[in-house]
């Protein structure tokens, strides 16, 4: 291959790479100039509507009653037209009267504390009263059960068994508060004194729990302190 020959080939090889460039180019711009128009012409309008204040004229009308008719003067407006009257309000006889401020407040003061007390007396309609206590009772815990003495002024009608327990040494008094509901069930215990031993105050306590007294009229739950103490053999 000759000189010229090597010179005209790259001579085409660069005309050809100059040629491809600009139809990229060519085609780059168009496509950019046609997203920038899409663009353009999707993109919404806002529009933003401000309304001008109008200014109005308020005219106030006088009016001069007398003995015998009523004299009305009537303020022009400018540029001397005379301003239309209104026809005349007729009132009755007497004053109306208006409460002052402070006899609505003391009203409304009055209102909410009539609603407090209504929602007080719903609230604790139906709840039992929580009454003296009945009375004071004692019992003994041995290895054969659990013997009560009557001493209260109201009857037991069921005991429920007591279990076999151990202990290695004698138990000191076991004392509680009951709360016993018109029904006659036991609604609370409240441990006073313990034995010492946990096993059996527990024991003792399912056992206070599981006491039947007698039913009673009226919505009174009454109260009693029992008191165990604890006999060897």
């Amino acid at each position: 291959m000759t000189k010229e020959e090597s010179l005209l080939e790259k001579g085409l090889y660069f005309l050809t790479a100059l040629i491809i460039n600009l139809i990229l180019f060519t085609l780059l711009s168009a496509y950019l100039l046609f997203a920038r128009l899409s663009y353009e012409v999707n993109k919404p309008i806002t529009l933003l509507l401000e309304e001008m204040p109008r200014e109005e004229k308020v005219i106030f009308e006088k009016r001069t009653q007398r003995a015998g008719g009523t004299k009305e003067k009537l303020e022009k407006a400018k540029g001397g037209k005379p301003v239309p009257s209104l026809p005349p309000v007729t009132t009755k006889s007497g004053d109306v009267p208006i409460a002052s401020k402070e006899t609505i407040e003391k009203s409304i003061l009055s209102e909410i504390e009539r609603k407090v007390k209504s929602q007080k007396a719903e609230a604790t309609q139906g709840k039992p009263t929580v009454s003296e206590s009945f009375g004071e009772l004692s019992g003994v815990v041995s290895g054969s059960g659990v013997d009560l003495a009557e001493g209260s002024t109201r009857k037991i009608l069921y005991i429920p068994p007591f279990p076999q327990l151990r202990a290695t040494e004698l138990p000191s008094t076991f004392q509680a508060k009951l709360w016993v509901e018109p029904s006659g069930r036991v609604a609370k215990v409240e441990v006073l004194k313990r034995s010492g031993v946990p096993e059996i105050d527990s024991a003792l306590v399912q056992l206070l729990r599981g006491i039947k007294f007698e039913p009673i009229e009226g919505n009174i739950i009454q109260t009693g302190i029992i008191t165990f103490r604890f006999k060897g053999g």
